[in-house]
């Protein structure tokens, strides 16, 4: 899945194809690593969702909740 990123003052702008279970869930796992994040998904008749990333490096951020994401997958997984 290609997704488009923007960078603005300081912030690593995601979009997220209308796909706010996504959004939210990459949002959770950064907050869980401590990081700060956050999505919008604008208007209720709109077809934004943004995944909102504030950091020194927003794309190591990014891809270390993408890591915890695959590991909570990986253990409901195990699980089933």
């Amino acid at each position: 899945m290609e997704l488009e990123t923007v960078e603005k003052e300081g912030r690593l702008i995601v979009d997220m194809q209308q796909n706010h279970t996504l959004a939210n869930l990459i949002r959770k796992a950064v907050w869980e690593n401590e990081g700060e994040a956050g999505y919008d998904k604008g208007h209720p008749l709109g077809d934004e969702s943004n995944l909102i990333i504030k950091d020194d490096n927003p794309e190591q951020v990014l891809e270390d909740a993408i890591e915890t994401v695959r590991e909570w997958m990986d253990d409901l997984e195990d699980q089933v």
